[in-house]
């Protein structure tokens, strides 16, 4: 059986299921406006002490996704269809580990994103990506897919999701492995929020495979890749150290109805089988039998990629350009925010005007062997002039001290 007819039996599967909570709402239907949960007032360091960053690559494009293997090679995706290496000397391999021939990048969010690698690599040999492909009809759709490291490059293409949902924009794209060892993949809802209610389709969902692209018994619905649902565009995954509870990043509807509604971006605790309200709800309106957020922003962030280090929640901001960090120090509540802190900008959009930032757009982000924050800039995605260093990987080295 191929993973495209699995995917169209699973829908008569859980349509039951979707009835449980409602149909989504029409397109022109306007969500229902929850508050902001209530957290401390975020603090700006444009140059946070105790922090000091240097340059690892630059001359990049799109710097989409990064990650360490064990080897200590670090692996990025370029927007434009290059898997990249930085080898254990710190430089970056001058030829791609793969080129993806198939991959659709001119337009906006198209292109590479995710990328995974399995968690025995390189003894299971696998690097997994999603990326944009052409569909029919002038359409896109994104595709999951792995390839074989053979004599140090990519090879063997093996695709093990296909047709999910793709647009211009809200492809989702950030897959991650998670430490039950499952893929988790985030779909946007590609335009088209009903998606994100519809257990029918698997845009605007957290997806959860195994290795091997198959359904895992214990997911919520026999047959069904769909883990938790109603999300608009989640490019953050992130697992906590200690009990790997799932948190995922979202953005909110900054440019859609008339008039604006305004960002509502946001970061989510998500459980099995949860529904996170896109597009029934934005922000944290308390209705039963959809999840609340448990930081969600106005102005826009929004959201790029998002990793836990030494107890925070570290998150890249695109539009706002920063590194946010979220703190959990409540030790009756660890899921209760105790401080945020925009990094490397002064201070909040106003009046249209960026008053300084120093990296711009970022968005890839992870941690290295040696405990230093890896982040990747975004600049030549089609929303800024680049500069002539554009786009760059960043390493970060944050002092043990209070900062």
């Amino acid at each position: 059986m191929t993973r495209r007819s699995l995917l169209q039996q699973a829908g008569a599967l859980v349509f039951a299921a979707t009835a449980v909570h409602g149909v989504a709402n029409a397109q022109s239907d306007r969500p229902v406006l929850g508050n902001l949960p209530v957290v401390p007032l975020e603090v700006y360091h444009l140059n946070p002490p105790g922090v000091t960053v240097e340059t690892v690559a630059e001359g990049l494009d799109v710097v989409w996704s990064l990650e360490f293997a064990r080897d200590g090679r670090l692996f990025l995706t370029e927007k434009a269809g290059r898997i990249r290496v930085i080898g254990l000397d710190g430089r970056l391999a001058p030829e791609p580990w793969v080129t993806v021939e198939d991959v659709t990048a001119e337009i906006r969010e198209n292109g590479l994103n995710g990328l995974a690698l399995h968690p025995q690599f390189p003894d299971e040999p696998w690097v997994y990506v999603m990326y944009t492909v052409e569909g029919g009809g002038g359409e896109v759709t994104n595709r999951v897919s792995r390839f074989r490291e053979v004599d140090g490059r990519g090879a063997d293409e093996d695709v093990i999701l296909d047709d999910i949902p793709g647009a211009a924009n809200h492809n989702g794209g950030r897959i991650k492995f998670g430490p039950d060892g499952m893929l988790y993949i985030g779909t946007g809802d590609a335009r088209d929020r009903t998606r994100a209610q519809n257990l029918d389709n698997v845009g605007g969902s957290i997806l959860r495979l195994t290795p091997e692209g198959d359904v895992p018994a214990d997911n919520p619905w026999p047959g069904n890749p769909i883990w938790a649902y109603g999300f608009r565009n989640p490019l953050g995954i992130a697992f906590r150290q200690g009990d790997g509870q799932l948190f995922v990043a979202d953005h909110g509807p900054t440019t859609e109805w008339e008039p604006r509604i305004g960002a509502f971006d946001e970061i989510n605790i998500v459980a099995k089988a949860a529904n996170y309200g896109w597009p029934r709800v934005v922000g944290a309106p308390g209705i039963e039998g959809l999840v609340d957020p448990i930081l969600s922003w106005i102005p826009s962030v929004p959201p790029g990629d998002m990793v836990f280090h030494d107890g925070n929640l570290y998150v890249t901001a695109l539009w706002s350009e920063a590194l946010v960090r979220v703190s959990f120090e409540d030790s009756s509540d660890r899921n209760r925010v105790t401080r945020v802190e925009r990094w490397f900008n002064s201070r909040v959009w106003r009046d249209g005007v960026m008053s300084e930032s120093l990296y711009r757009r970022v968005r890839a982000l992870t941690v290295g062997p040696d405990g230093a924050l890896y982040m990747g800039t975004s600049n030549r995605d089609g929303r800024l002039e680049p500069e002539p260093y554009d786009d760059r990987v960043l390493r970060i080295v944050i002092d043990d001290g209070d900062s």
